[in-house]
């Protein structure tokens, strides 16, 4: 059976009140920008839902997968467009039903604002009956194998039994744009994907201690960006050149307070660069006490290094089994793992300050003319836009 279209349902958005248009338009484009090359007809909002009409040489299961993977979406059903009739509708429901076998199974009917004259129950009792007969099926309402949805909506439905979740929460591009700071590890690209889940427009900022390490970090930051931006589907990559601060506080700053020092410096570059990208927030992946670097002393000092742009912190309060989980979940966690020359690891000393306070980083930053290496950091920067599905994809 040609599967012919997909409905994407929404939770959060649809909550939103009069604001709700807006959140609406932006998720229904971000779908079309997902959906590019898979030969979709035609994309619609109504009865809250969106509703997406594929063509005849379409890729049913490629749409449906990058539709699931954009950020608003709750769940996506694909399977085929009906007329409000009950034998087109049982036509399809037993042919969904009969292309891959199942032990037990529930009818799930809904009518929303339809003129399709039996009610929901009626679907289920009438539509079930049927599978039972001639597929001898058993109803299961509470833990079935299969679950076979009904919608019927205005003038027309659609009937599924390929149900996919979604990542849920806002659009991206709703609550701003932000920079998030990329490392190659495990946490920084959870922290940003977690933020472009609550609407955020991420931009990545990866530091890179080139001359002095090899371009590891900057190719697994790449890899990483790629896979962020399959959800965020456009994403701007800024790599950021450190070595040259680094052996600057390496020659003129106490050894105990360089790792501290290092984030400090980051911290003014990438808070210059959100002014200049009209950047309302910095994100990073800190977690309370998960390193030596992220006791609260040591947030609190690497904060005082600038106060014109607020950081968001999505991960402090979690462990890190639940940032491992989420990792595989978005598919980062196998990138994460191997092995890079991080820049924050440059020249580590052997006891790094774990309580260091602003003042005595102050101090230590006296000899340094932090304004000049921020401005040489920046003039170094480069900065390329991933896009998912790339544009000349037809």
């Amino acid at each position: 059976m040609q599967l012919d279209a997909l409905v994407v349902h929404y939770h959060e958005i649809g909550l939103k009140g009069r604001n709700r248009n807006f959140f609406e338009n932006t998720l229904t484009r971000n779908l079309k920008r997902a959906l590019r090359g898979t030969g979709y007809a035609r994309v619609r909002q109504g009865f809250g839902r969106v509703m997406i009409d594929l063509g005849p040489d379409s890729l049913p299961d490629e749409a449906a997968e990058r539709a699931s993977r954009v950020f608003g979406v709750a769940y996506v059903g694909l399977g085929v467009r009906v007329q409000p009739e009950l034998e087109r509708i049982a036509e399809v429901a037993l042919g969904l039903m009969g292309s891959a076998p199942f032990e037990s199974f529930a009818v799930r009917a809904r009518r929303t604002y339809s003129a399709f004259p039996m009610t929901s129950n009626q679907i289920n009792i009438e539509i079930g009956q049927r599978v039972v007969d001639q597929l001898q099926g058993k109803v299961d309402l509470s833990d079935p194998d299969a679950t076979l949805t009904i919608e019927m909506f205005g003038s027309t439905g659609i009937v599924f039994r390929d149900r996919r979740p979604g990542p849920g929460g806002l659009p991206a591009g709703v609550s701003g744009r932000m920079l998030a700071l990329l490392s190659g590890g495990i946490d920084s690209p959870v922290s940003a994907w977690r933020m472009a889940r609550r609407g955020a427009e991420i931009e990545l900022v990866h530091f890179h201690g080139r001359p002095f390490t090899d371009p590891s970090s900057i190719r697994q930051a790449t890899e990483l960006a790629e896979v962020f931006t399959r959800y965020h589907l456009r994403t701007a990559l800024h790599l950021i050149p450190l070595g040259d601060v680094q052996r600057e506080i390496v020659t003129h700053s106490p050894a105990d307070l360089r790792v501290v020092l290092y984030r400090r410096a980051m911290m003014r570059i990438a808070a210059e660069l959100a002014k200049q990208r009209d950047a309302k927030a910095i994100v990073t992946g800190d977690a309370l006490g998960q390193v030596a670097s992220q006791t609260i002393e040591n947030i609190t000092t690497v904060d005082a290094a600038q106060d014109d742009v607020p950081v968001l912190r999505p991960l402090i309060g979690m462990d890190k089994q639940e940032i491992v989980d989420l990792a595989k979940h978005i598919g980062t966690y196998e990138i994460s793992t191997r092995r890079y020359q991080d820049c924050c690891v440059l020249f580590e000393p052997k006891s790094p300050a774990t309580r260091a306070n602003p003042h005595i980083a102050e101090a230590g930053e006296a000899d340094l003319d932090m304004d000049a290496l921020v401005g040489k950091a920046l003039a170094g920067i480069e900065t390329t836009t991933l896009e998912h599905p790339p544009p000349t994809t037809t």
